[in-house]
């Protein structure tokens, strides 16, 4: 068993959290419910052998009673007998009977020399007999009751020191409960101090993938931009030689960047709700699963999805990974839920802002986090 007292300096000897990492105070949680768990057996133990000792107590107490009524009874058929003794020896008195010795029975009496001459004449075998008799049996009840009383000094001490030990190994485990429950205390507070570094390094990754994702709209449209103005340029009048052949034909306009625009409200819409809890069937504002996080962020921009993976895949237009853009969702096999059990949506630079599972929150994570994806589907 591990002392009461090092438990209580290893807490005891420095703020709870002050050099101490979560995976310390959770080995110390389970070793302490451990100890625990092995002294209430030992107080179980102890409590059958305090009743099985107060039991013995119990029938070794009903055999001196016994006893008891044995020798009680014996004095009083001994005192019968002496009465009758008595009326025997007035009787042979009386009679002329022969003399004999009686003098044992009797040495208490203070007539001592009228018992003499009152006895002198009772036989002596019968009078020996009875005498025997009677000293046979309390002889006898006299060594049982000394046996069991000193059988029942014995049980007293043991019933007495089941109930001390009984009760040592209850304070044991009102202490060590008492440790246990600053143990879980501090394993509470250093899960929260963790869970609230692990989703302040979620909240910059999702303002730095926020800015990138900016930066990347950004230089799409300065680059549709150039596009439009070299296309505007090309299709300008030539301003020599009127009258030749004309003019060559103007290529296919860009694209005009709207995709780009509600794509960037959908992951931005995304990324806000990073750390709020993940819920089967949740499509915002408070909770969501993973097809709800990606059906929410696309309605913020004007596309309607389904809320569901499998339905979001057949309505999105397949692409590569390769030419894979911020917004598109990322398609994931799921042990639990079958082939594109889960998903996610693509913010670039290879990560992904999703609802994970049971237990966790909205985040950002590498788009590898829940394996390798296995589809890619662009809305709109």
């Amino acid at each position: 068993m591990l002392g009461l007292g090092l438990i209580g300096a290893t807490l005891g000897a420095q703020p709870a959290l002050a050099g101490e990492t979560l995976q310390q105070a959770q080995s110390q949680e389970q070793q302490l419910a451990s100890q625990i768990a092995a002294e209430s057996a030992k107080i179980d133990h102890l409590a059958f052998l305090y009743d099985q000792a107060q039991t013995e107590e119990a029938q070794t107490q009903a055999a001196i009673a016994t006893a008891t009524a044995q020798l009680a009874k014996a004095e009083a058929s001994a005192g019968a007998a002496r009465r009758q003794l008595r009326t025997d020896a007035l009787e042979a008195y009386m009679g002329g009977a022969g003399t004999g010795g009686v003098l044992a029975l009797f040495q208490d009496n203070p007539n001592q020399a009228a018992a003499q001459q009152e006895y002198q004449g009772i036989s002596d075998a019968r009078l020996q007999a009875a005498i025997e008799q009677y000293r046979l049996a309390e002889a006898q009840v006299t060594r049982t009751r000394e046996s069991l009383d000193a059988k029942e000094h014995q049980e007293q001490q043991a019933v007495a020191k089941l109930a001390s030990a009984q009760q040592q190994a209850q304070a044991e485990v009102a202490a060590e409960q008492a440790q246990l429950a600053q143990v879980k205390g501090n394993v509470a507070q250093l899960l929260a101090e963790a869970h609230a570094i692990e989703l302040a390094k979620e909240r910059q990754a999702a303002e730095q993938a926020a800015a990138q994702q900016a930066a990347l709209l950004a230089q799409q449209q300065a680059q549709a931009q150039a596009q439009q103005q070299a296309q505007a340029q090309q299709q300008a009048p030539s301003s020599g030689g009127g009258g030749g052949g004309g003019s060559a034909p103007a290529p296919a306009p860009a694209p005009s960047g709207n995709w780009a625009q509600e794509a960037q409200v959908a992951v931005q819409t995304a990324l806000a709700q990073v750390g709020k809890p993940y819920q089967w069937g949740g499509a915002g504002p408070n909770s969501f699963d993973c097809s709800g996080l990606v059906m929410y962020a696309w309605e913020a921009a004007g596309v309607d999805l389904p809320h569901y993976s499998v339905a979001q895949y057949d309505d999105t237009t397949h692409v590569p990974e390769s030419a894979l853009q911020p917004g598109d969702i990322v398609f994931y096999n799921s042990p639990y839920d079958g082939p594109l059990g889960h998903e996610a949506l693509y913010i670039g630079n290879g990560q992904v802002v999703q609802a994970p599972m049971t237990g966790m929150d909205v985040m950002v994570t590498s788009i590898t986090w829940a394996g390798p994806p296995v589809a890619f589907g662009q809305p709109g």
